[in-house]
């Protein structure tokens, strides 16, 4: 029997230079957060005594301005050395592009096979100490379009075979870019016990019922509020019958969470903050980390009004209820009013402009090609804005339709609300 941890989408050092527009952002925490949880890897893989560490893509985050990031790993794989542990990574579509780090002598593992596996062709490495075949290969350049997949050796009879890959698998993609494309049956033909993936940076066991594990363990330190929840890596048991029993190990140390607060006939500002306050301190209550938190306000309520006049200031006032809850653990990073009045819907007349609008809102939204030649009326600006605000995760960007139909969904009730009142007096 022996254990080994699969991880992937180190990302070290990852930049994140938007976070001082922030005021109270957690900034030096952020930055060193993916470090720290790498430093959480190497020591519940001294703890739990693995065979071997896999690293399955994407331990850097781009070129490097210093070598910095080298020397922490460095360092880090020095201590798994020491402790008796090999560390086997292939390079990922960010580490292509990082050409220092190619460069980077790695003393080799205990057993004397080297750290990098090819970044040319699938190569197999052999730990006669477990008889376990690793396959597997990395990026030569920073775009692998080919399904490198099926060209993976046969496996080793009676021997525990694992493929490394960094893939963007059938079905899995999501909003990531393409790389190495492959599917399940591509990867179930070659006959390994464990498929060790990279590059989707959320968790997910793809096998089938039966079939040997596909795993994406996700990325082990979440860098922004599309990668929330818990982060970490899978802890693997391999027994004498070959069977596998796997644990996922959070690893993270600032964790992202969408907070989504119903705000249904809530009636005035006070009883807003009042539900808001309730929902944070439940929130930390499940968390021991420090906590990223967006919150989305949504709900037909009688509150909407006062909330709509002024976004700004209940922004404010809601990131001070974080303080207010727990000021070392809880950081607003955004406030997102998506509420209604109750009232609105009841005051838009059956026929007229205002009903046409809304209806054209409403289709709108669902028309990929109106939304797209919506955008491009917006190019100009579009070109005009400064970085800062149409890059990074909250980026102001009208050529997607999904940040149209944001827009659409906080414009609508301001508009109604303007119309409306007007049209009353």
């Amino acid at each position: 029997m022996f254990k080994f941890i699969h991880a992937a989408d180190i990302h070290l050092d990852s930049s994140l230079s938007k976070l001082e527009k922030y005021e109270g952002a957690p900034v030096d925490t952020i930055r060193s957060a993916a470090r720290r949880a790498f430093e959480n890897l190497v020591d519940l893989a001294i703890r739990e005594k693995v065979a071997f560490l896999l690293i399955a893509g994407d331990l850097y985050d781009g070129n490097w301005k210093d070598y910095n990031s080298g020397l922490f790993l460095v360092t880090q794989i020095t201590r798994l050395h020491q402790a008796g542990i090999s560390t086997y990574i292939i390079s990922g579509n960010h580490d292509a592009e990082n050409k220092i780090s190619f460069n980077l002598p790695l003393q080799k593992n205990p057993d004397g096979t080297a750290v990098m596996l090819s970044h040319s062709q699938a190569e197999t490495v052999r730990m006669e100490k477990y008889s376990v075949a690793l396959h597997g290969r990395g990026f030569q350049d920073a775009v692998v379009s080919e399904n490198v997949a099926l060209d993976y050796p046969a496996a080793v009879a009676g021997w525990f075979n694992i493929g490394m890959l960094h893939t963007s698998l059938e079905g899995a993609s999501g909003d990531h870019a393409r790389y190495a494309p492959c599917t399940v049956s591509d990867l179930q033909s070659r006959g390994y016990q464990y498929w060790a993936l990279g590059h989707i940076h959320t968790r997910r066991n793809w096998h089938r019922d039966g079939d040997p594990p596909v795993v994406f363990p996700g990325n082990i330190q979440g860098r922004h509020i599309r990668e929330t929840g818990a982060k970490g890596c899978q802890l693997v048991s391999v027994d004498d019958q070959q069977q596998v029993t796997m644990q996922f190990v959070p690893l993270d140390v600032f964790r992202w969470h969408a907070l989504e607060i119903d705000l249904t006939d809530a009636a005035d500002g006070e009883e807003v903050e009042s539900r808001t306050q309730d929902a944070l301190r439940e929130l930390a209550a499940e968390h021991d980390l420090p906590l990223g938190v967006r919150i989305t306000l949504q709900g037909d309520c009688p509150a909407h009004r006062e909330m709509a006049s002024d976004p700004l200031a209940w922004t404010n006032r809601i990131r001070s209820l974080g303080v207010t809850v727990d000021a070392s653990r809880i950081w607003v990073e955004r406030v997102r009013i998506k509420t209604s009045s109750p009232v609105l819907r009841d005051a838009i007349p059956s026929d007229g402009p205002i009903a046409d609008l809304v209806a054209y809102i409403a289709e709108l939204r669902t028309d990929e090609t109106a939304l797209k030649e919506l955008g491009s009326c917006f190019s100009d600006l579009q070109a005009k804005l400064p970085a800062d605000i149409t890059s990074g995760d909250d980026g102001l960007d009208f050529r997607q339709p999904t940040a149209l139909r944001d827009l659409l969904d906080q414009i609508e009730p301001l508009l109604l609300d303007r119309l409306t009142q007007k049209e009353a007096s």
